[in-house]
């Protein structure tokens, strides 16, 4: 059977890996509720133990009862709505616990509500947020790509190393926008490249700016691939949008030119 790790919404430290027998101890202990996450392995993500019905069902396998208080004088005669009324339980208060809405499934739902709709905004949003790097990439090498359209050499648009990733970045984009999920493993990897990538260009420049636009850009990117929550999810697309936006403003008014001009390579020549 696999083996879990697992962490409280609270904390970023996970503990693990636990088996089931060892998470149902620590249910048994209240160490592990509903809302404790676990690592999907398959979503490379941190899930509720409540959204996966299977291993609910393996780490507490005990239904809830529903407890009635039946107090003293009820077993003596009495009408029904008087039972009801001193049995320390109401009818509304029974069919609610019958139905599960108790105070930690209304939580647990409004998590999984939150989880879903921070899910269904990522594809769409990470795709904007890929094209408008993209922008800021290619923009700069209009004049390269003219050059070698007008000389057939389209060969020597290898050499311009963040062409190449401009391509990248805009082929990711296509591929989001058709909600191609697949590649969130890239989508993060390139969002933390682009954190480092930025600090240097920041550097080399000597323009903060360029660095704080490049940071958010980047880390927008690689938190809208994990959130799992609506608020985590919004701030993740403020960032990403609002820096990779700002990097498509600044190439479009030529701010890279110069710098992606003068990094070239010797992979191909015509």
């Amino acid at each position: 059977m696999p083996d879990y790790y697992i962490r409280t919404p609270e904390q970023d430290e996970s503990r693990g890996p636990f088996n089931i027998s060892k998470l149902l101890t620590l249910a048994e202990a209240g160490q592990v509720t509903e809302n404790t996450l676990y690592y999907d392995e398959e979503k490379e993500e941190w899930v509720p133990l409540g959204l996966n019905e299977e291993l609910m069902a393996q780490v507490f396998p005990k239904k809830e009862s529903i407890k009635l208080r039946i107090g003293h004088d009820e077993e003596k005669e009495g009408s029904e709505e008087d039972s009801g009324e001193a049995g320390g339980i109401s009818v509304e208060n029974m069919l609610k616990a019958a139905e599960a809405d108790t105070e930690e499934t209304r939580h647990l739902k409004q998590s999984q509500k939150s989880f879903e709709r921070a899910v269904a905004l990522a594809s769409m949003t990470l795709g904007l947020m890929m094209l408008l790097s993209a922008i800021s990439f290619i923009i700069p090498h209009l004049d390269a790509i003219q050059g070698a359209s007008n000389e057939g050499t389209y060969g020597n648009l290898l050499n311009h190393p963040f062409f190449l990733v401009g391509m990248f970045d805009l082929i990711m984009a296509v591929l989001l926008l058709l909600s191609v999920t697949d590649i969130y493993p890239l989508i993060r990897g390139r969002g933390m490249l682009g954190l480092g990538f930025g600090v240097y260009v920041g550097w080399a420049l000597s323009d903060p700016l360029l660095m704080l636009a490049f940071g958010l850009g980047g880390a927008g990117v690689f938190l809208a691939t994990i959130s799992q929550r609506l608020s985590i999810m919004l701030l993740s697309i403020v960032m990403g949008i609002g820096g990779n936006g700002a990097l498509a403003y600044l190439a479009l008014n030529d701010r890279f030119a110069e710098f992606y001009s003068s990094i070239l390579l010797s992979l191909f020549t015509q």
